[in-house]
């Protein structure tokens, strides 16, 4: 049996990673929106408990993400392009996981940053 080294392990992982923020449209847009909440957690002064709720709410999106994708691709090649309800479920069950940890993180950014931007909106209408 072949025995890769923890390099070798890295280099396949991040071969991955890239395959996904590469080929994948919803992986771009969580990206995105990800970069946004960083960029907020700066400019609102988060606390660091905060920013680490942010932090954890923008990986469970990219490993949900990165699974649904892995699942999909692995039904694809095991049932080829013939349609099945079956597979159609398991994908549609797949898809509902990453709604759901965006969901999460959507909840989380309105929880942490909304009164920020409501403080800082009243500051100004104050103005």
């Amino acid at each position: 049996m072949y025995r890769r080294t923890i390099l070798q392990s890295f280099k396949l992982a991040w071969g991955g990673v890239q395959f996904i923020f590469t080929s994948e449209r919803n992986m771009k847009i969580h990206c995105v929106f990800a970069v946004l909440a960083v960029i907020s957690s700066f400019v609102f002064r988060i606390t660091e408990i905060e920013f680490i709720f942010v932090i954890f709410a923008i990986a469970l999106v990219m490993i949900t993400e990165a699974a649904n994708t892995a699942f999909e691709l692995l039904l694809d090649y095991v049932h080829g392009d013939r349609y099945h309800p079956d597979i159609k479920l398991l994908k549609d069950i797949l898809a509902g996981a990453v709604l759901i940890s965006a969901l999460n993180a959507f909840v989380v950014g309105i929880v942490i940053f909304m009164p920020k931007i409501v403080k800082v909106g009243l500051s100004i209408c104050k103005l």
